[in-house]
């Protein structure tokens, strides 16, 4: 256990070994904040969103941190030349936030056409390989002309915050930033770079669909750094495949998990878990408004409660949920008007047609199952449709029984959370294919994601499960999520990012 400080734990002497006076650069697509614009035309800042966002912010109560983002609104764009406007509103000495200098028809063209539409979909395993992706004259050209030379701008404004050190310590996040490694390295080939990638990297098959180039650049780009990092150790495995298949000059060594180009640079694939705040998160769920709404909600429900909570998107394979809870009321009629199924969906890159069709398809579907199994002033689904994290966490704190089965998720956060706030000992019923999975599966109730029937049973037996073995198993999950939790995610990262500035020191 890292030494303690004012009852929190530390990152422990890594942190200083690694920086040695420096600030840590981090980059990622969204910052900690964005600016909108008022009626009056004035900037107003307001906190980021996203799970990423939450964890990465951490980060900052530990080192001293400058942290690069892309302009995503016009206020970020207005806000990015007065650095004065942007420190008071993070509102923490420690923490810097900078833009990207990036000209938005570059940054629509990576962020719509590349990274979300095509790389998410194909890393979450969710295209439909007759029909898409599709590598037409649009999408090669938002490549060069919209992913590239974006991924060149954070690099460049990187290399700007380091000034001229020789070696600044810089890590990289996510499916935005996959090539700006390599410019960084050319330019400050002594540079401790590191990328984490927070969505799965799927089987080396499912990339054979792209344009040659464009997989080996990707494979390429995050081999430039010093420890490429994954949520599970299948996904490390699947990139280091990966590299064997589409880098035929590059050394694979399976044992080590390294990788070594063939101009002699050599990258560790590494997996670091990542989990939460657990008191932050508390204090959260813990709040006089979440407890306000936790009451609110808890007498509009029946003797038990589902809850769920997720971004309103495909990937969570949220309609095979409500389809398993519709196969729960037909097979058991004595839950019919006992049961009540709070779900808590946030909205999410609604501008994309695949993601409002599958909302609206959710909406239908519960529409229909209340008007098939409801009563005269009852709903069996209660659906809560906006972005509150202290609702969200209210729901999960009087949850019986938690139901996150995505199709396939990096991590999953919520299964984490449910497991330090739940009141009432909820079972948690999880998909294998969550990289939650791997820490929390001798807790959790394991289901297909694509098994409705088998989801509706797990239903059933997370309601009748005896509340003993409930709380032995909560009490499992808690402390695994203590134990390993955001503090435990970085220092991990931040040691392997230590070992590699010492070594090259030597």
């Amino acid at each position: 256990m890292a030494r303690r400080q004012g009852g929190k734990p530390t990152i422990g002497p890594a942190a200083r070994r690694l920086l040695e006076g420096r600030r840590l650069l981090i980059a990622t697509n969204r910052g900690p904040v964005t600016f909108g614009v008022d009626r009056a035309g004035e900037l107003r800042p307001r906190r980021g969103s996203g799970g990423l966002v939450t964890a990465l912010s951490h980060v900052g109560r530990h080192v001293p941190l400058t942290w690069l983002a892309a302009p995503m609104s016009e206020g970020d764009r207005r806000a990015a030349g007065d650095p004065a406007l942007i420190d008071g509103a993070t509102r923490d000495e420690e923490l810097r936030l900078r833009f990207a200098q990036v000209e938005r028809p570059a940054y629509e063209a990576a962020y719509n056409v590349i990274a979300n539409p095509m790389l998410w979909f194909l890393q979450h395993q969710m295209y439909e390989l007759p029909y898409r992706p599709m590598l037409d004259a649009g999408a090669l050209r938002a490549w060069d002309t919209g992913y590239v030379p974006v991924n060149r701008a954070f690099a460049e404004a990187l290399l700007a915050e380091a000034g001229r050190d020789p070696a600044p310590r810089i890590m990289l996040h996510d499916y935005h930033l996959y090539l700006a490694a390599q410019t960084i390295r050319e330019r400050r080939p002594q540079a401790v770079l590191s990328h984490f990638t927070h969505i799965p990297w799927p089987p080396s098959s499912l990339w054979q669909p792209m344009r040659p180039a464009i997989r080996s650049e990707i494979v390429a780009g995050l081999a430039a750094n010093d420890v490429v990092a994954f949520q599970t150790e299948r996904y490390a495995h699947n990139y280091l495949r990966s590299v064997e298949s589409f880098l035929p000059d590059a050394r694979v060594d399976y044992r080590s998990r390294r990788v070594t180009l063939a101009d002699g640079h050599a990258a560790l694939v590494r997996h670091y878990p990542i989990s939460i705040d657990v008191e932050a998160t508390r204090a959260v769920a813990r709040s006089a408004r979440a407890r306000r709404l936790a009451e609110q909600m808890a007498a509009s429900t029946r003797e038990r409660v589902i809850v769920r909570v997720d971004r309103l998107e495909p990937s969570k394979n949220i309609l095979r949920g409500f389809a398993a809870f519709e196969t729960l009321l037909q097979r058991n009629p004595r839950l019919r008007g006992r049961v009540t199924f709070l779900a808590f969906l946030v909205p999410s890159r609604t501008m994309l047609r695949e993601y409002g069709d599958y909302g609206r398809r959710v909406q239908a579907e519960v529409d229909r199952i209340n008007a098939r199994y409801g009563r005269a002033g009852y709903r069996h689904v209660q659906l809560f449709y906006e972005n509150d994290y202290a609702q969200a966490l209210a729901g999960l704190s009087i949850a019986d029984v938690v139901l996150v089965n995505p199709l396939i998720d990096g991590m999953n956060l919520v299964a984490k959370e449910a497991a330090v706030v739940a009141e009432r000992d909820a079972a948690i019923v999880l998909s294998e294919t969550a990289g939650a999975y791997d820490q929390m599966a001798d807790g959790v109730l394991a289901v297909a994601p694509a098994d409705v029937v088998g989801t509706a049973d797990a239903l059933a037996e997370a309601l009748a499960m005896p509340r003993a073995e409930r709380t032995e198993r909560i009490a499992r999950l808690r402390a695994g999520v203590e134990r390993e939790d955001i503090t435990w995610w970085l220092r991990r990262q931040l040691n392997d990012l230590a070992a590699v500035a010492t070594t090259r020191g030597r």
